[in-house]
Formats: C-alpha cells, structure tokens, sequence
C-alpha cells in the first residue's frame, strides 16, 4: 500500500498510468537529468541565500556539487563543468541578481519548504507537497528554472498551485484572494527572471478532488495503461522506455 501521493506522482499517472506502475509499485530504478539537477541546484542556492543571506555563487559551489554526485544522473556526453558555468553565468547576471533580491524583500517572515498534506474524501493516503518559499502575508510560491519563458496562461494553469492552495485552506490558513506566485529563472542567452502571479477560486477545488479520488480508484482496481500517444513515451524522456516497449 502507497504510503502517500504527491503532485508529481498523480501527474504521473495522468500521463501514463503504466510509468506510474512501474515507478511507485514495482519500484524499477530511474534515473535523472542535467537539466533536473542544475534545476534543483538553482532551487537550493536561492534558498540557501533566503534563509540565511549566503553568497550566492559561493551557494552555487556548494549546492552544484552536492547535486551533481547523484549517481543516477545519466549525462549523456554533457559536462557537469559546463552546467556549472552556466548557473555562475547567470548568478552574476544583474536581471536575475534584481530578481533574487525581489524575493528576499516579499521573504520577511515567510518560511521555507513548508511541509503541507491534502486529504481527499475516499482517498486513504494523504497528498504531501512542499511548498518552496512562503511569503509575506501568506502567500505560497514557487521557484522554476526553464529554458524558455513562461506565458501567462502556463503559470495560470499550472496544477501544482491548486494541490498547495486547498491544502493550506483544509489547514484553516487563507490566501488572500487565492493567490500564488511563480518565480521563474530562464536559461535563455540573455537570462530572464519573471515573477507571474495568478488566483484559483475554491470552487476549483472540487474537481481537483474528483481528479484525485479518480486516479487513486484506478490504482486500487490495478489499472495501468500505457499511453503511447504522449510525446514523454520516447527513450529521452522515460525511464521505462526500453522495458516497457519490449525495446
């Protein structure tokens, strides 16, 4: 029995139930990314920095290494040196350097990582999240690296927000007028920093739970499927490409 789910692993499942299959039940090996670990550092530096003012790069050095030892990292001919440039590239770029201070001024009292749990009626296993940075007043948000900008309407529609907003309003806590905000770091060749903020209203709540209560009745029943339509069901993007494919 599945201890908990996460948003990650019901957008899992909504992508390929069978990828779900073998990930959280069968428990086969997976592997990670560059792209993944660099993300992660990024996360960590900035982080570091809000929690106790450390140097950034100095961070950087730190986190970078720390994430780039995961063993299950496949680096596919790419450099670990080459992505540690790249996050001293754009630390030291004065648009994300105004952007990181942004954050630390909306910071003042927040906290980090904060720990949340969703439960849904009908579901026995709570939804566990981690939301990165709380703001002032409340206010839940999340850091991104990407290597494009974002839209208005990817930051709008983007599920994670809801799982951490109804499980702060099933606390007691209220977020003012629903609101929640991306900070996004963009690996582009001038780097960009976008902080997009949007709102969810609490009727968006119930379908979130039917989406939830859905996906854990398939899990009881045992219905995986493959879902060979996607463009993640390719060797780049699937731990279980191979293995699943008869490949």
């Amino acid at each position: 029995m599945m201890e908990h789910l996460s948003y990650s692993s019901i957008s899992m499942f909504l992508a390929c139930s069978e990828s779900f299959r073998r990930k959280y039940i069968a428990g086969e090996p997976t592997f990670s990314s560059p792209a993944l670990a660099f993300g992660s550092a990024i996360h960590g530096t900035v982080q570091a920095h809000l929690q106790t003012g450390a140097d950034l790069l100095g961070a950087w050095n730190e986190q970078w290494h720390e994430h780039a030892d995961d063993a299950t990292i496949d680096w596919n001919g790419e450099l670990p040196e080459q992505h540690f440039n790249e996050g001293v590239r754009m630390l030291s770029d004065k648009t994300i350097l105004a952007g990181i201070k942004s954050i630390c001024a909306q910071y003042e009292g927040g906290a980090i990582e904060r720990k949340v749990e969703l439960r849904v009626p009908g579901v026995p296993v709570p939804v566990i999240g981690y939301i990165d940075v709380m703001l002032k007043g409340g206010i839940p948000s999340d850091i991104k690296t990407s290597s494009k900008s974002w839209t208005e309407d990817r930051a709008q529609n983007e599920q994670q927000a809801l799982y951490y907003l109804a499980a702060l309003n099933q606390a007691g806590e209220s977020v003012p007028d629903g609101r929640f905000k991306h900070f996004i770091f963009v690996k582009t060749k001038k780097p960009q920093f976008q902080a997009l903020e949007h709102t969810h209203e609490p009727r968006e709540f119930f379908l979130l739970f039917q989406t939830i209560q859905s996906v854990w009745r398939a899990i009881e029943s045992g219905s995986f499927v493959k879902n060979v339509g996607t463009w993640k069901c390719d060797p780049r993007y699937c731990n279980f490409f191979t293995n699943c494919m008869g490949k």
